[in-house]
């Protein structure tokens, strides 16, 4: 194992957090500074359109088109900077969520032994955000690096996902470990590809079934099998 591969949510911390109050106000504020022509009640509205979106079943990255669309919907005429928005909309991890039992040690001892590469299907948050979202935590020190949807333009399942993480990670599929929470995003298309898998399920029950020889219910028990046990990979 030269590298591992981990997905985020629903594998290191929750996959979705609840509203917090303020939130709102936050993201407003962050916008209107960072487009300070964008008066405050159409800031409030593009806040609230977007607060309400999810991500399309799309191997496309669809964060832009759906801010355009928004922008639109809202009868804006000024000029609001795609990445303003997505900056604005992007709130810390720190304070909304927190790493599951286990995190630190797994990603510690990791580090020990491979490259830790982050890879995340996401909506708002890009790989700086991200990079800071584990530095809070204090687990940036064990990331080698980050591979995020919406820089790629290319979201998982799909081989070009993997593709970028592979070139990130400087190494061959056979040579890397995936653990992820999700069958069709993390399991399947790393198997595809001739990595080895570990299926987390820490939110949801235990899957009846899983394509990866091991399913884990907690970050202790991956590390059990990746740090003391170890999972072999093509070319070790």
């Amino acid at each position: 194992m030269r590298v591992a591969f981990l997905d985020v949510g629903g594998t290191l911390w929750p996959n979705t957090w609840p509203s917090r109050a303020g939130d709102r106000e936050e993201r407003v504020a962050r916008l209107c500074k960072l487009v300070p022509t964008l008066p405050e009640l159409l800031a409030i509205d593009l806040v609230d359109t977007l607060s309400g979106v999810e991500h399309p079943t799309s191997l496309l990255q669809q964060t832009v088109a759906l801010i355009e669309q928004a922008v639109r919907r809202c009868l804006i005429g000024a000029d609001v900077p795609v990445e303003a928005v997505i900056d604005a909309m992007c709130l810390p991890a720190l304070g909304r969520a927190e790493p599951f039992p286990g995190t630190h040690e797994l990603l510690s001892g990791l580090a020990q032994r491979a490259r830790v590469v982050v890879v995340s299907n996401t909506l708002w948050r890009r790989r700086q955000a991200l990079r800071r979202d584990f530095e809070q935590f204090g687990l940036g020190g064990y990331v080698t690096d980050y591979v995020m949807s919406l820089d790629v333009e290319w979201r998982k399942p799909g081989r070009r996902f993997f593709g970028s993480a592979l070139a990130a990670a400087g190494a061959t599929a056979r040579q890397c470990v995936m653990v992820g929470d999700s069958e069709a995003n993390d399991i399947e298309p790393a198997l595809a590809l001739g990595m080895a898998a570990v299926r987390v399920a820490i939110e949801e029950p235990r899957p009846a079934w899983s394509a990866a020889p091991n399913v884990c219910t907690s970050l202790e028990q991956v590390a059990e099998i990746l740090l003391t046990q170890g999972v072999p990979t093509g070319d070790e």
